[in-house]
């Protein structure tokens, strides 16, 4: 399994230095895609596109954008790459279910292919999105979630490792922010994994390393 877990995106020479790495093949014999389907902003996503020409001039074949809202997530498997841009995780993980692709996202993973997630894309390959709720309200967000997950909060489950995206914009906005993050990992009894942007969390197999902005 190799996941690349981001803030917001490939935003750092380090992340992208890394993302050549952990490719099993030469970036001109591989295809990426990038699932847009958490943002509002569909393919006219900003990240999403920054992202697709960062990995087009990394050398890759093509960089597809894909929503799973309304395209097959069967084709996903065409790919060796799956960026899944961010958003919002409930609807995300909403369309994911609606749409069969939690298990397509699971079979991805065993076949080894580099899934990379952004933000909400990152927060939904982990096992659940029952925290998140909590940390919105904590970070003084509204609140995301939908009626229709039913509070079905168990996501992807590729990892345990629960990601805080764009934890420097939360610090920067409320000091007192990491005080009442670590309340919050005492009450779900669980940790957090404080991603900054310009960061990345990278897991290869049971391995857990971090990609520090430069």
């Amino acid at each position: 399994m190799k996941l690349l877990l981001t803030s917001d995106g490939i935003s750092s020479s380090a992340i992208e230095e890394q993302i050549l790495t952990m490719l099993d093949s030469p970036p001109a014999k591989l295809k990426a895609c990038i699932i847009t389907t958490a943002s509002s902003k569909k393919h006219k996503s900003q990240t999403a596109l920054t992202d697709q020409a960062c990995l087009l001039r990394l050398g890759l074949v093509c960089c597809d954008l894909v929503d799973i809202e309304f395209d097959d997530p069967r084709l996903l498997a065409n790919y060796d790459v799956i960026h899944i841009n961010g958003g919002n995780p409930f609807y995300l993980l909403l369309q994911m279910k609606r749409r069969n692709a939690v298990e397509q996202m699971r079979q991805l993973a065993e076949q080894h292919k580099l899934i990379i997630g952004v933000s909400a894309g990152a927060m939904v390959i982990a096992d659940t999105l029952e925290h998140v709720n909590d940390l919105n309200r904590i970070a003084g967000y509204e609140n995301m979630d939908l009626e229709e997950l039913k509070e079905d909060y168990y996501a992807v489950g590729l990892t345990q490792q629960a990601v805080i995206p764009h934890y420097n914009r939360f610090i920067a906005d409320d000091p007192d922010f990491e005080r009442k993050l670590q309340q919050l990992e005492l009450s779900r009894n669980r940790r957090f994994d404080r991603v900054q942007d310009g960061e990345a969390l990278v897991i290869l197999g049971d391995t857990v390393s971090y990609v520090h902005a430069e």
